[in-house]
Formats: C-alpha cells, sequence, structure tokens
C-alpha cells in the first residue's frame, strides 16, 4: 500500500549538507522530510578525515569555508551536542621549493581574501613543529583551521532537526522525482514498509555519487564521478601536536583525534570506483606518515576504512536550481570539500528556498555551467560541458 506525506521540501540525502539544510529549514517553520537510503552520515560524511579548513582551497569555496567555520564555532550550542570540534590548526609543508612557491603564491592570495596564514621557512617549521621531518623546507600554517568527528556531525543534524519536526527517513531509497507544470511535485520511494509518496514543491537533491542516479529521472545527467578514499587509524598515543598535517610531495596527511589516536589518509591517485574496501597497496602507502613524523614509527594501525566522493570535472560543488524544472535544487559534487562546507551551504540553501535568495552568492557553483538545455523533437536533454578553467 502506497503512503503520502505532505511537505513544504523533500531532502534526499542524509550527509552534513542534507541535514544542515534540513536543520535550518525546520528553524524557519518550514516542513521537511528527508529521505536516505541508508543512515543518516553512513556515507562520505560520517567517511572522511574531519577537516575544517579554509586554506588551500579554490577562490571560489574560500568565503563559503570562512563563512562556515564561523557556524562551526557555534555548533556545539547549536544543535546541543558535542562534535569534537577543536580549532587546532593545518599544516600544509612543503620538500622542494617549486611546492613552496605555491604555498607563498597562494598565501598572500589568502591573505588579501581576509584569511589569516603564515608562510614558514625550515626553521620556522623546526621551532613551530619540531615532531615533523627534517625533509620539509617550509610550510604553511593557518591557526583557524580545525577537525571535527565526522561519525558525529552529520548525526547530531539529524537529530537536531528531528527534535524540531523534520521527519527523518532511514533505509529509505528515492527512486524518482513527479514534475507536473515544469515544477517538482512529489517524490517516489521505497522504504522498508513499502512505497512513499513525499508530495512537496521543492527538493533538495544532496546525495553526493549516487545524485545521478535520481537526476537522470528528470533527464539531467550531472558530470559526476565517485572516488575512493581511503583513510586508518593508530593506536593511541601520547598528545604530541594538535594540527591537521598535509603533505602533498609525500602524498600523506594526519591528525590527531580526541581520543588520542591518529587518522590518516592518502594524497594522490585514488580509485575511479564506488568499491569501499580497501585496496592492499594502501597498507604500504600509509607507511610515508612515518617520513612525515618520525616519532610515529612502530605505531600500530588498527583498522582501515574508505568512503566515496562525488568529483565535478572542475573540483567545484554543484549548488543551485536546475534550469526547467522549478524547486529543484542540487547540492553535490562537492569533490572531498563537503564536510567543512556544509553547515554554510545548507543555512544558504534554507535561505534560497525561504527567502528567494540565499545571504551568500552562489553564482560560481551553479548546476548551468556543466549544462545546457537541448531542445529535441520528443524531450529535454542536458548535456554536459566544461566551463573554462579559472
Amino acid at each position: 500500500m502506497k503512503r503520502k506525506i505532505d511537505a513544504d521540501v523533500a531532502i534526499v540525502g542524509g550527509g552534513i549538507v542534507g541535514c544542515a539544510a534540513a536543520y535550518y529549514l525546520a528553524k524557519r517553520d518550514v516542513s521537511v522530510v528527508l529521505i536516505e537510503r541508508s543512515v543518516v552520515g553512513g556515507e562520505a560524511s560520517g567517511r572522511n578525515a574531519g577537516g575544517v579548513r579554509a586554506q588551500c582551497r579554490n577562490r571560489s569555496e574560500r568565503l563559503l569555508a570562512m563563512a562556515s567555520i564561523e557556524l562551526w564555532k557555534g555548533l556545539e550550542t547549536e544543535l546541543g551536542f558535542d562534535v569534537e570540534y577543536v580549532q587546532g590548526g593545518n599544516i600544509r609543508l612543503a620538500t622542494t621549493e617549486e611546492r613552496m612557491d605555491d604555498l607563498r603564491s597562494e598565501g598572500e592570495e589568502e591573505l588579501a581574501a581576509g584569511l589569516h596564514v603564515e608562510v614558514w621557512g625550515q626553521d620556522e617549521v623546526r621551532r613551530r613543529a619540531p615532531y615533523l621531518s627534517d625533509i620539509f623546507i617550509g610550510a604553511k600554517y593557518c591557526a583557524t583551521d580545525g577537525v571535527a568527528n565526522p561519525l558525529l556531525v552529520p548525526r547530531a543534524f539529524g537529530w537536531a532537526a528531528g527534535r524540531i519536526g523534520v521527519q527523518v527517513l532511514e533505509h529509505t531509497e528515492a527512486l524518482d522525482v513527479e514534475v507536473r507544470g515544469g515544477r517538482v511535485a512529489a517524490v517516489h520511494a521505497q522504504c522498508q514498509e513499502g512505497e512513499l509518496v513525499v508530495e512537496a514543491p521543492w527538493l533538495i537533491h544532496a546525495a553526493g555519487p549516487w545524485s545521478s542516479e535520481l537526476s537522470q529521472t528528470l533527464d539531467v545527467d550531472l558530470p559526476l564521478h565517485p572516488l575512493r578514499v581511503v583513510l586508518a587509524v593508530t593506536q593511541p598515543v601520547a598528545p604530541f601536536f594538535t594540527e591537521f598535517l598535509s603533505s602533498h610531495d609525500l602524498k600523506v596527511y594526519a591528525r590527531p583525534a580526541r581520543s588520542r589516536n591518529i587518522h590518516l589518509g592518502l594524497h594522490g591517485d585514488r580509485d575511479t570506483t564506488f568499491d569501499k574496501r580497501t585496496p592492499p597497496e594502501a597498507l604500504c602507502q600509509f607507511q610515508r606518515v612515518i617520513e612525515m613524523v618520525p616519532c610515529l614509527r612502530g605505531i600500530d594501525i588498527l583498522r582501515t576504512w574508505s568512503g566515496t566522493l562525488a568529483v565535478t570535472p572542475d573540483g567545484l560543488p554543484i549548488i543551485g536550481t536546475v534550469d526547467g524544472i522549478e524547486g529543484y535544487v542540487l547540492a553535490t559534487g562537492f569533490s572531498g570539500h563537503g564536510f567543512c562546507l556544509g553547515p554554510i551551504v545548507g543555512r544558504l540553501l534554507s535561505e534560497r528556498i525561504v527567502d528567494g535568495r540565499p545571504s551568500m552568492p552562489l553564482d560560481e557553483f551553479r548546476p548551468s555551467r556543466f549544462q545546457h538545455r537541448v531542445e529535441t523533437s520528443d524531450s529535454l536533454a542536458f548535456c554536459s560541458t566544461l566551463r573554462p578553467s579559472d
């Protein structure tokens, strides 16, 4: 038997973006139904390194990240839940002059945009971070960057949204979207109890790398591909650093957790796949962390896990309404940056729906930069196009 629910907004995707949008909409007395095919925070939002940074971003994202960090500072009070957020700083390391030149240039641009960063020479690296290897000739540091627990944040948003009226439906898969008169009218889904129809004039589609499946029911082709990111956690160690450490030269990063474990991750080429099994070669690659932090030699890796990113051709998210389908809002393709941006994007989406426009411009992320509408004899097709490189 088919069950129907009426709402002002349907949201597909229970990651940090979808849950944050649900929360901020409900705060403004908007009725929301959130549909998640597995569990809230069960995919990319809960399977990442937990970095919350503004430095080393594309300039289009930087202002969003800086605004989001202002929200992150108050999330524990806002949501009534400790998400283990701490501004412990972020150090981007260089082993070559070429990398150092890139960091200096990037630092100048960041300072001009109002983000305080420091560029360190080799002596300053030794003084500020004596636990690092001698191979580094310099670094760039941002004190306001930080980390949070990715397992907790989307769930905290989801719990907070539920407390103020959002219907959060886990283990519910959106199958197609019904459009009437050029406007979103309903989302058809399958849950454990049977068929479900959520009648709503707005749909926020925030399903990460799985967004393409649902969008294709509307003849909208999204230029997304999945990317596997592999992480690991070590045994607990005595605290000796607070920063998120990242070396693209060594293709490894590390950050401490409140539990005193060290979380590790890999930069560089990753597999274009939905497969979340850890490839055997990754275990050897994690050993490179010893080249970055020598005192971690001999520390055991307790477990590894993988997540699936939704990546766009230009590495920027797709945020905004789709031309020709009123009420259809995309928020996907965050290319590994959605965890930090989630709070501000969720709030801006709520403003777009309630106020008619967000308080910060999102034009750089509009879906139409990839898609143009092509009239055909019997349908409307969307064809991928790439915008010129920045």
